[in-house]
C-alpha cells in the first residue's frame, strides 16, 4: 500500500446525521428520583465526526463533511474549527440533532439518541457535487452513521457508485437496509456486527461458532467488498481480506466509557489505509484506536501516546488463508 501523506491527500469523512454528543456524568443512574450531574461534556459527534476526531488527533489531514442545521449545526463547526478539523457542510433547514450519553461512576451508560433533522433531495445533490469535488484530493473517504429523516434508504449505495470513478477507497459503517443497499454496491470496507452479517448473508446458522462467522464473511468477501470487519465487543474483531481472515484481540481493560469505540477502531483503519500500513499493523492500530477510545471521558478521543502503547501490545493473527 502507498503512505497517502507523501501526495498531499486527506481522510475525508461523511455525517448525514452530525450531532452535539453530550456526555452527562452521574454518580449512580437511579430510575425515579432526580439524577444529578457532577460533570458534561459538549462536543461535535455523530459516527463521521468520531472518525475524523480520531484521525486529526492521530495527526493525519482530514475533512470533515456532511449535512447540518440550525443552531446546533453552528456549534459543530465551530467546535471543529476550535480543535483544527477542516470541515465543508451542506447546511439544511432546522436543528442537528443533540444525543446524550449518561454514565455512571460505576460504569453503566445510557444513550438518548434524538432523531435528527429533516433533510430533502437538494441537500444529498449539493452533498453528491461536494463529495466529487473532495475525492480527488481524498486517501480515504468514510461514510458512517445513520440517516436523517428525508434520506433515501439507498442513499449510501448512491455515494459509493458516484465515487467509484475516482478510484478511492470507501469505507462504510451503518446499520439496517443503508447497510444492505450499501453494501450491494461493493465499498471497499463495511464494519458490520454479527446480527448485521446474519442479515446481509441471509443466514445465522454459523452464530456463536467462530469457523461460521469466517465462512459468513468470506461469503461476503466474494460479493466484490475488499474487507470486511466484524466487531465482536469485548472479544475483539475478526476481519476478513482477499489474502485470508484475520482474528484482532481486544485489549484487556476496564473500560471508562464504551460509546465511539467501533468509530475509534474505523479510524484507525482509515489511518492505516492512508499511511499505506501493512494490514497486520493496520488492525493493530484500529484496536489500539478503540481501546484507548474506550478509556477517555467521551466519544471519538484517543490518547495517540496510548494508542501507540497500545499497538506495540496488540494480537493480531491469520485464522484461515
Amino acid at each position: 500500500m502507498t503512505d497517502a501523506r507523501r501526495t498531499g491527500k486527506r481522510i475525508t469523512t461523511v455525517t448525514l446525521n452530525a450531532a452535539i454528543d453530550k456526555t452527562y456524568f452521574v454518580p449512580a443512574l437511579t430510575p425515579g428520583k432526580a439524577n444529578r450531574v457532577a460533570r458534561m461534556i459538549a462536543q461535535p459527534g455523530g459516527k463521521g465526526i468520531n472518525v475524523a476526531s480520531v484521525a486529526h488527533l492521530l495527526g493525519e489531514e482530514v475533512t470533515a463533511t456532511g449535512i447540518v442545521g440550525g443552531s446546533t449545526g453552528d456549534f459543530i463547526e465551530k467546535e471543529l474549527a476550535k480543535q483544527g478539523i477542516c470541515h465543508r457542510f451542506v447546511h439544511a433547514e432546522g436543528e442537528s440533532r443533540v444525543c446524550l450519553n449518561i454514565v455512571s461512576d460505576s460504569g453503566e451508560s445510557v444513550e438518548l439518541l434524538e432523531p435528527g433533522l429533516a433533510t430533502e433531495a437538494e441537500h444529498y445533490d449539493r452533498l453528491m457535487r461536494m463529495l466529487e469535488e473532495l475525492a480527488d484530493a481524498s486517501s480515504v473517504i468514510v461514510l458512517s452513521g445513520s440517516l436523517p429523516a428525508g434520506a433515501q434508504t439507498d442513499i449510501y449505495r448512491d455515494i459509493i457508485e458516484r465515487l467509484k470513478p475516482f478510484d478511492v477507497p470507501v469505507l462504510l459503517d451503518t446499520s439496517g437496509p443503508a447497510l444492505e443497499y450499501g453494501a450491494a454496491a461493493s465499498p471497499y470496507l463495511i464494519k458490520p456486527n454479527e446480527e448485521e452479517v446474519a442479515q446481509l448473508t441471509g443466514s445465522s446458522a454459523w452464530a456463536g461458532h467462530m469457523d461460521g462467522l469466517a465462512d459468513a464473511i468470506a461469503a461476503l468477501l466474494s460479493g466484490g467488498i475488499r474487507c470486511v470487519a466484524v466487531s465482536l465487543g469485548d472479544k475483539g474483531a475478526l476481519v476478513g481480506m482477499a489474502d485470508g481472515i484475520y482474528r484482532v484481540e481486544a485489549i484487556p481493560m476496564q473500560a471508562v466509557n464504551p460509546v465511539g469505540c467501533g468509530d475509534a477502531f474505523l479510524a484507525g483503519i482509515a489511518v492505516g489505509l492512508h499511511r499505506g500500513l501493512p494490514q497486520a499493523d493496520l488492525f493493530k492500530l484500529a484496536t489500539a484506536c478503540g481501546a484507548s477510545n474506550a478509556l477517555q471521558p467521551s466519544a471519538g478521543r484517543v490518547d495517540p501516546a496510548q494508542v501507540r502503547a497500545f499497538a506495540e501490545i496488540a494480537r493480531v493473527y491469520r485464522i484461515t488463508d
